[in-house]
């Protein structure tokens, strides 16, 4: 039997870390009779206990010792740890050779799990839309800018990009030459500030080559190969966020997206301004495909994540340490 605590230095629920792994996590643990409680003073009852990310651990004595997402470079920090919860396959692989107890747990985001996803309709203007933190923004000038530039401009279609984000200031490279909107990440008006958006899309990965590689034929390796580079922390939640909304996407590959965009009836996963441009293209000049592509993607989302299902394996990945 296991008690756990959540010990927090910041309860803020707009904050995605703290309100995914530690306020809705907390959540599914007492929903599925776990006794767990967050910050809750006196620890003797407790046998595992969690910190959240960037606070200083404490060895208490006969309890086993978690963090949320830590920093993958601090390895001490790593090893001391008994486990680690992370987000993502990316994140996992980025510290496993420090730790063997890595259990993952996705971005579900609890306070959208009853949302109807939207119906989409004929619509003069198409909204085209992103949520986030303003940093991946940064993406959007390896290929975005490009596709909705050719949309507005050579194509006429009339079109919108709204960001959703606590502020543009991180987002420094060139901005696409169309109509940008900007909306105030809230936590009061999110939900409805997205069911607005006709089409989401998730710019994640900073740079990508094709070949420039030694020709190495006989061990596989080809100058037509393409070389990512993405944060470790990638994970699927801005996707999920989307899924639940009822949103179709268009994202770059980014490796967690594509455990349900790997099937193009879910949506699309792209890469170059090309890519991004068709599949924006098709989305644009059909409401229904709109409705088609979120509807499959909303039941794999609710195939693939039902948080009680999560949850019951990381109650038997902990008991099991």
């Amino acid at each position: 039997m296991i008690n756990i605590a959540f010990i927090t230095n910041n309860n803020n629920i707009s904050l995605g870390s703290y309100r995914i792994h530690i306020h809705d996590l907390n959540k599914y643990l007492n929903d599925n009779d776990v006794h767990s409680r967050i910050n809750p003073g006196d620890l003797s009852k407790y046998n595992i206990v969690i910190f959240q990310k960037d606070i200083p651990i404490v060895n208490y004595k006969n309890k086993k010792i978690g963090m949320i997402t830590p920093n993958s470079s601090n390895v001490e920090l790593l090893q001391k740890l008994d486990f680690i919860i992370v987000g993502s396959i990316e994140e996992k692989q980025s510290m496993i050779k420090y730790n063997n107890n890595i259990f993952i747990f996705p971005q579900i985001e609890n306070m959208y799990l009853n949302i109807n996803p939207k119906i989409h309709t004929e619509q003069k203007k198409i909204i085209i839309g992103y949520h986030g933190n303003s940093l991946h923004l940064n993406s959007c000038i390896l290929g975005i800018n490009d596709a909705l530039e050719k949309l507005y401009l050579k194509r006429g279609y009339n079109i919108e990009f709204r960001i959703i984000c606590t502020t543009l200031d991180d987002w420094i490279t060139k901005k696409p030459k169309v109509p940008i909107k900007f909306i105030k990440w809230n936590i009061k008006t999110i939900s409805e500030e997205i069911k607005k958006f006709d089409i989401g899309i998730i710019p994640n990965i900073t740079e990508f080559k094709n070949g420039k590689l030694n020709n190495k034929e006989k061990l596989g390796i080809y100058n037509t190969d393409i070389i990512l580079r993405f944060k470790n922390k990638t994970n699927i939640g801005r996707l999920l966020v989307f899924i639940q909304h009822g949103i179709p996407v268009v994202s770059d590959l980014s490796p967690s997206n594509l455990h349900i965009l790997g099937n193009p009836k879910n949506g699309f996963a792209v890469l170059n301004a090309l890519g991004w441009y068709d599949s924006l293209h098709k989305l644009c000049k059909s409401y229904q495909l709109r409705n088609d592509i979120s509807l499959n993607a909303y039941n794999e989302y609710k195939r693939l994540y039902n948080p009680n299902e999560w949850t019951k394996d990381l109650i038997k990945n902990i008991e099991n340490i």
